[in-house]
C-alpha cells in the first residue's frame, strides 16, 4: 500500500524523511499508523489530527531528591 512518512525513520533499507512516499507491505500498514510513523497516501483525516493537537501538555513535575541534606 502507498504511504507517506510523518517522521524520519528507516523502512525496507531506505531512510525516509517526512513527506516521502513509499510502498509498504500490507502487514506493516497498521503498525506504521499505530506508532505515527506514516499514514496512508490520500488519507485526509490523518493530517488534521496532527494539526489539531496543538501545543503539547506541560511537562510533569520532576522528582525532587530529599535524601541529600546538609548536616
Amino acid at each position: 500500500m502507498q504511504m507517506v512518512a510523518l517522521k524520519e525513520f528507516r523502512y525496507a533499507g531506505q531512510q525516509l524523511l517526512p513527506g516521502d512516499a513509499f510502498e509498504a507491505r500490507d502487514r506493516d500498514v497498521r503498525l506504521l499508523q499505530a506508532i505515527n510513523n506514516a499514514r496512508l497516501e490520500g488519507d485526509p483525516g490523518a493530517s488534521t489530527d496532527q494539526e489539531q493537537k496543538g501545543a503539547p501538555a506541560p511537562a510533569k513535575r520532576t522528582y525532587k531528591r530529599r535524601d541529600m541534606k546538609a548536616e
